[in-house]
């Protein structure tokens, strides 16, 4: 049964990006707003960038000897950043010489307004300055913001992203695009041997379900697609790294959150995948260590 105090929880324009995301006719409608996103628990809080970034860091030293990301006098893409610049402000703050990124809900007047400056990025900087120090003052903060970030109103693949990049990020959104090889040509096209990367996948059904995995594996991925839209790609964690290796990117995956598997699992998915990925929900792909 769904978590109906999550979807309580939602204001009317979250709800309606949810059904957005989920249902292909409905795309194209009205853009966010900075009372929207202001009054978001998700979108309000940009520090959850830095403490989702300590937690998965942490989980990777766990399993890979792995060195925090170095973001100072680097350059910087996120896939996807949403609409509040995602990791941007935190890169800027923490020295990256620039921050790129594709996001097609993308509204440069929207995240530069005077509203989101006083709400949003004024207490972001203020839980900066806190948890990395007083690297530089407010004003200064949105001067580089203005001046080293570069998003674009458009899929990753058709971006203008060039490399060679030092730094690529993304949260919760390679599940979601279609097709994915595109996006990993793309990233193969500005990584070197030397990028560092880190992706958090969520192979979950994205929806307030009691388990992640709820109606998930009851069909083949054709029919579960034409029941609920092209929100997510359905690839499973062995898929993602395939991708990456055949394109020439050697990933590590880090499983962040293993679930029990549903009682009923459909012959379909059986006959390609074990358990481990079958049951893996949310996953750390990186390197190099």
């Amino acid at each position: 049964m769904a978590n109906l105090s999550y979807l309580a929880s939602l204001t009317p324009r979250e709800t309606w990006h949810l059904l957005r995301r989920r249902l292909p006719l409905m795309r194209g409608g009205p853009a966010w707003t900075a009372g929207e996103l202001l009054s978001s628990a998700k979108h309000s809080r940009g520090i959850r960038f830095a403490e989702l970034l300590l937690r998965q860091e942490a989980v990777l030293r766990q399993h890979l000897p792995w060195e925090p990301l170095e973001f100072a006098g680097r350059r910087v893409v996120e896939i996807g950043c949403g609409p509040l610049a995602g990791f941007g402000p935190l890169a800027v703050f923490c020295g990256a010489s620039s921050f790129e990124s594709a996001e097609p809900e993308w509204d440069a007047g929207l995240f530069f307004s005077d509203a989101v400056a006083e709400k949003y990025l004024r207490v972001f900087h203020a839980d900066l300055v806190a948890l990395y120090g007083a690297r530089m003052k407010f004003w200064d903060f949105l001067k580089a913001l203005a001046a080293r970030m570069s998003i674009h109103r458009a899929g990753f693949e058709h971006s203008p992203i060039t490399g060679p990049i030092d730094i690529v990020l993304s949260q919760s959104c390679i599940e979601h695009v279609f097709p994915l090889e595109a996006t990993i040509e793309k990233l193969a096209a500005i990584q070197t041997p030397q990028t560092r990367f880190l992706h958090l996948v969520d192979f979950g059904n994205h929806y307030p379900t009691a388990s992640p995995f709820d109606g998930l594996y009851d069909g083949p991925p054709e029919a579960y697609i034409a029941k609920r839209g092209k929100a997510i790609n359905l690839l499973r964690e062995p898929d993602v790294l395939s991708l990456f290796a055949r394109h020439g990117i050697a990933a590590r995956s880090v499983p962040s959150r293993v679930l029990p598997q549903p009682a009923a699992i459909h012959p379909w998915w059986r006959e390609r995948y074990d358990d481990a990925a079958l049951t893996t929900q949310l996953a750390l792909i990186a390197g190099p260590a």
